[in-house]
């Protein structure tokens, strides 16, 4: 099972960008997992781009099927003095597979500060059971997580279309820890699937995360999806 770290680690130089030539375990479907992408485009950008500030902000377009091998491109489109943006192309086979828009920002001073927003209650996350039952045969990119139910719906369970789960990277070592967040950040199904009744075709397109903090995703993060 090919850790995140040893995956980032075989991202090679080469065809005028970087290249990732197998995913193994970390595909769904046909594809890679959407976190992966996500976590790929930061890391390229970091292989790419000198000095560059904090990550704050990544948006990324799903445009096709991205199965390895993929070539990535990243091209800084701007650096100010407190900030930086980045463009980051995924190519696969078949053409262009995920675009991303990556923002970096040095940290500033700001008389603003508020704590309006309110973490959920939630049990501890080893008095949660899996948020979903395990299976036989493969299993993609959801065998990397350790995903605990700690709200009350889940997919295909006829509740609200919302979920509350517990999460964390099972192997997280040496992994940079903005990069372990967005591979984790994406680790959920899409929250309609909660009203499903029976299995159907559901993809996300697009994908958004903004960091306002530094993280240390060292442990459990409890994510919430609506």
């Amino acid at each position: 099972m090919t850790s995140l770290r040893s995956l980032l680690e075989s991202v090679r130089e080469g065809d005028g960008g970087w290249v990732l030539d197998q995913a193994e375990g970390w595909t769904q479907g046909r594809t890679l997992f959407g976190g992966l992408t996500a976590a790929l485009s930061a890391h390229v950008a970091s292989l790419s781009c000198e000095a560059l500030p904090p990550l704050r902000s990544v948006q990324v377009a799903f445009v096709g099927p991205a199965a390895a091998p993929v070539r990535v491109e990243a091209r800084e489109l701007r650096r100010g003095r407190s900030s930086t943006i980045v463009s980051v192309d995924g190519f696969a086979e078949t053409g262009l597979a995920a675009r991303a828009l990556l923002t970096y920002g040095a940290p500033r001073p700001s008389q603003v500060s508020h704590d309006s927003t309110v973490a959920p209650t939630a049990p501890a996350p080893e008095a949660c059971e899996a948020f979903m039952p395990p299976r036989e045969g493969p299993q993609g990119f959801f065998q990397k997580f350790d995903i605990r139910q700690a709200g009350t719906s889940r997919p295909m369970s006829g509740g609200p279309p919302e979920y509350l789960a517990w999460v964390r990277l099972k192997e997280r070592e040496g992994v940079d820890p903005t990069v372990a967040l967005l591979a984790m950040a994406d680790s959920l199904p899409p929250a309609a699937m909660a009203v499903f009744s029976a299995p159907a075709p559901i993809s996300t397109m697009t994908w958004a995360i903004d960091i306002a903090h530094p993280v240390d995703p060292t442990g459990w993060s409890l994510l919430s999806s609506v």
